[in-house]
């Protein structure tokens, strides 16, 4: 844009004040988006957002559920309180073995569960009651 005269060096000056006024209004949007995203708990719910919006996340997710659920039911109900030291080792053996067998076959155990679940609350059709 060349300038020729003072009316359009006025008219320039004003479109270059309205552009910096502009600028100036999105970098102070844009440092507040910063700021927001960079709280504690924007940060954790973005990292737990990712874990269960991927596929691996939720495979990964499930099976660590699984194993520590299966090792502390094993705990509780097979084994319950030891005092002596092999019963302690024979306790974690157990809760590791059994963890580590319903980690490996989460798949499995998500089937089942979902069979017992739809089996037992979902709605029966008329079909079925009469």
């Amino acid at each position: 844009m060349q300038i020729r005269n003072k009316a359009e060096l006025d008219e320039a000056l004003l479109s270059l004040e309205k552009k910096r006024l502009l600028q100036e209004q999105e970098l102070i949007e844009q440092f507040h988006t910063t700021v927001d995203s960079l709280k504690p708990v924007n940060l954790i719910k973005g990292a737990i957002h990712k874990i269960v919006g991927s596929p691996e996340g939720r495979e990964g997710l499930l099976k660590t559920a699984t194993g520590l659920g299966a090792g502390l039911l094993a705990n509780k109900f097979l084994l319950g309180r030891s005092s002596s030291m092999i019963g302690k080792i024979a306790s974690n053996l157990l809760k590791v073995t059994v963890a580590k067998t319903a980690a490996s076959n989460a798949d499995k155990l998500k089937a089942y569960g979902t069979a017992i679940y739809h089996n037992l609350f979902q709605k029966k059709s008329k079909q079925q009651e009469y």
